[in-house]
């Protein structure tokens, strides 16, 4: 997995939401949907409120909805919003970052440096427009 449990209920989330801009959508609902557990979501949605990607709406016909538009959010967004500590400027074989190892770099840097660059790549381009995109496909 390249990135946390954290990150991949969000972005299950963000993807729901994003099927259903058209109305606030309660928590219930998408923990339900996407099998996630209820207060760990609720949790991810407040924080994503704090950092205005979501809006909250209280009361019984409140819930949530996303407050950018969805083809502006990345996957990269997303860990950065959720506070990540992203591993993938670690070594793969080493403790710590891979700057620490700079003079003698391990056996796979250079493999490694490749293969991280395409997961930034891919972290930094994908939206949770696209996620939407795939999940109403899988419907």
């Amino acid at each position: 997995m390249i990135y946390s449990e954290t990150v991949k209920y969000a972005l299950l989330a963000l993807a729901y939401l994003a099927l259903n801009r058209d109305r606030l959508v309660k928590v219930e609902e998408i923990a339900e949907a996407q099998r996630i557990p209820k207060p760990f979501l609720s949790k991810i949605f407040h924080k994503l409120a704090r950092e205005r990607v979501l809006k909250s709406y209280k009361g019984p016909t409140g819930g949530f909805t996303l407050a950018v538009p969805p083809e502006n959010i990345t996957l990269m967004d997303v860990i950065s919003y959720l506070d990540e500590d992203y591993k993938l400027d670690y070594c793969a074989l080493r403790p710590g970052r891979c700057e620490e190892w700079q003079s003698s770099p391990c056996v796979i840097h250079h493999r490694w440096t490749e293969l991280r660059e395409q997961i930034l790549e891919y972290l930094t381009t994908t939206t949770v427009a696209e996620l939407a995109n795939v999940e109403s496909r899988h419907r």
